[in-house]
């Protein structure tokens, strides 16, 4: 029998779970996204009221020293 992996993405999320599961503070998510290390539109977005949402998977590849997305 074959097993089948089930990958979730999340998209799209607000910086607590950020800071939950990557560890990177808002603080810290700020002052990179403020000192132009994250690109709007890939790493992080704002919402309809103005909230900055950051991008899960994303993050994941910058982390990981990705310089293309």
């Amino acid at each position: 029998m074959k097993t089948q992996s089930l990958k979730i993405t999340l998209g799209w999320v607000h910086p607590r779970v950020i800071e939950t599961f990557k560890g990177l503070t808002r603080d810290q998510l700020e002052g990179r996204r403020k000192a132009g290390k994250f690109i709007e539109g890939i790493h992080f977005i704002k919402d309809p009221v103005g909230s900055i949402m950051w991008d899960f998977e994303n993050l994941d590849s910058w982390i990981e020293g990705d310089t293309s997305c």
